[in-house]
This record gives structure tokens, C-alpha cells and sequence, in this order.
């Protein structure tokens, strides 16, 4: 309001200052004939008033000219200078939020994710509108999905959306990545095995009827005995609610069983080792991602139901010589 304010009065100046000089060119004519008793001084007097006249109007509206030009290509500058500005801005905070992001999903806890949040408010000042709830969206699902439990295919995708927002906000440009390459992507990092063949499947209920019928045959010995064993052997047991994991000072793998999307699992980890975990998938099948591998147990199909699994291992000897197997194969190994 205030601009189209100093506008137009600078316009109304222009028109009075206008005015004023042909007044002004006007009284010197008339003066001029009133004073003088001949027609060729006042003519005289005259075409030199008007040649002068001229002169200042042509400097006059040069000089406005070259003002005007001055301040349009000094306002682009500022402009341009501003634009810089910004897109470093952008980068920045893009950058400084995709690290939180980052941080969360390799390491996800309650600092972490305070992090994610205090930066995904930080973007919102230099983001469009329009894509602002896609961006929250995404985050949502991106702090929802991940974890021990994190679904692959969904941070993948949640995360190249991101990717593709930024993308159109720095540089203008919309991309959509195609779904099949985003798929061998997915696959290509997960490290999780493809579906189970009908031979694979025949094969592997035959390992366990084995596993069945060795377990039946065996004397298995107590809870405590097998942790006073564990104990002695360097190995510090940790149990969790319904869990437990072994750590050792002389080994840098951790073996943990708990309870995964309704089963039970043996786990071991070595950081992100993949040579590690690729082997004991090799060995022992099962899954693996990074450093993880990673096997159902059929403790289940012992009477462990979800949130007994301490209860039933000083008690059911099927499901504790199950669990020891395991045990005792990842630490030879290891």
C-alpha cells in the first residue's frame, strides 16, 4: 500500500513540476512582449527561452531514464542476491534435516526422534504449502516404520518421496521415480531372501521334524546350568521382558531371541559386518540385512506363547534345547 502510495505521488510531483516549468516558459513570453517595443527581440528571446527549454526537458527525461534502469537492475540484484540466499538456506536445512533422519533410522530412540521433529519444523520455512503434508506425511511414516522392526520397502519409499520433494523445491523439477526401479532397489539393500520355493519349504520341514525327534531324544540340561555355563564361558546374559541377549567383552557379536511379528527368532549381530551375516545365512539360512542374520525358532509349536518365553525355559525342555541349539551353533561359529 505504502509503494503504490510513494508512486503516485512521485507521479503527481513529476506533473507539477511539468506544469510549473511551462507556467514558467509562458509568463517569460508574455513578459517578454509586454516590455518590448519590437517584434524581433521578443522572437529572439523567445527561441533561445524555447531551445533552453528543450535542453532541460531532454536531460530531464534522460537523467529519469538512466534512474529508472539503475534502480530496475539494482532491484534484479537484490533480487538474485536474495534468491542465493535462500537456496543456501534450503540446503542447509535440507541437509541438516535428512541427517536427523539419518541418525534415526540407523539408531531410532527419543533423542533421535526429537531431532527429526525439531528439523522437520525447521523445513517447513522453506517449503511450498502444497507439499508440506506430503512431506509430514512421509516423516510420519518414516519415524512410524523404523527401527529393529523396520520395513524395508516402506523406508525406501517413504524416504525417496522426500528425496523427490527436495528435488522439486531446489531445482524446479518434478520426479517420480519408477516403482519397478525402486523395487530392485528395496531388494537390493534389504538383504531378506526371496519366498521359499515348494522344494525349499519340503526341506526345511524335514530339518525341523529332524530338529523334533533329536530334541525328544535329548536329556537337556537345566535353565541355570546352561547359564552358569554361558556365564563361564565370558558371555553376560540380559533378560528383557520377553527376551533375552548375550554380550561378551571377547566377542563384538550380540545373540538375541525375542519375539518378532508373532515368532519367536535367534538372532546375531556384528555391527554392519555383512561378509558376517551373509555367512550364517549361507550356513544356517534364515535372513539377513546389513550385519544382522537372523532364523525363526519353532518354540511356538512347544507351548511358547507370546510374554512366556522366560517362564517356559527353566520349565519346557523342547523349547529350551531348541534355544540352545542355536545358542551353541552362532558360538562355535563365532
Amino acid at each position: 500500500m505504502s509503494g503504490k502510495f510513494a508512486k503516485r505521488m512521485g507521479s503527481l510531483s513529476e506533473q507539477l513540476w511539468g506544469w510549473s516549468f511551462a507556467i514558467a516558459i509562458l509568463g517569460i513570453v508574455i513578459v517578454t512582449f509586454t516590455i518590448s517595443d519590437t517584434h524581433d527581440l521578443p522572437m529572439t528571446i523567445i527561441g533561445a527561452v524555447l531551445g533552453v527549454a528543450m535542453t532541460v526537458f531532454a536531460t530531464f527525461f534522460l537523467f529519469k531514464g538512466q534512474a529508472k534502469q539503475q534502480a530496475a537492475m539494482l532491484n534484479q540484484q537484490r533480487e538474485q542476491e536474495k534468491d542465493v540466499e535462500i537456496f543456501k538456506q534450503k540446503l542447509i536445512s535440507y541437509n541438516a534435516f535428512l541427517d536427523s533422519l539419518r541418525k534415526y533410522v540407523t539408531e531410532s530412540n527419543e533423542i533421535t526422534k526429537k531431532e527429526v521433529i525439531f528439523n522437520a519444523m525447521a523445513i517447513r520455512m522453506h517449503c511450498s504449502a502444497n507439499i508440506i503434508d506430503s512431506i509430514d506425511e512421509n516423516i510420519t511414516a518414516i519415524i512410524k516404520d523404523a527401527g529393529e522392526d523396520a520395513e524395508v520397502r516402506s523406508l525406501v519409499w517413504s524416504l525417496n518421496k522426500i528425496a523427490c520433494l527436495f528435488r522439486e523445491e531446489l531445482y524446479g523439477e518434478t520426479y517420480n521415480a519408477d516403482s519397478k526401479k525402486l523395487q530392485e532397489f528395496e531388494k537390493a539393500i534389504s538383504g531378506s531372501t526371496e519366498e521359499p520355493t515348494e522344494e525349499q519349504k519340503k526341506t526345511q520341514t524335514i530339518e525341523d521334524e529332524r530338529e523334533d525327534a533329536d530334541i525328544a531324544a535329548k536329556t537337556v540340561p537345566g535353565w541355570d546350568e546352561i547359564t552358569k555355563r554361558l556365564k563361564g564361558d565370558g558371555w553376560h546374559l540380559e533378560n528383557g521382558t520377553d527376551s533375552f541377549k548375550l554380550t561378551s567383552s571377547d566377542s563384538p557379536v550380540v545373540i538375541s531371541v525375542y519375539r518378532k511379528k508373532g515368532k519367536y527368532i535367534v538372532e546375531a549381530a556384528k555391527e554392519d559386518d555383512c561378509d558376517f551375516s551373509q555367512t550364517l545365512k549361507t550356513s544356517f539360512k534364515g535372513a539377513r540385512r546389513y550385519g544382522t542374520w537372523w532364523r525363526e525358532l519353532p518354540i511356538s509349536n512347544y507351548g511358547v506363547t507370546e510374554g512366556s518365553l522366560l517362564e517356559q525355559l527353566p520349565s519346557n525342555d523342547r523349547a529350551r534345547a531348541s534355544v540352545i541349539k542355536w545358542i551353541d551353533k552362532l558360538i562355535k561359529y563365532i
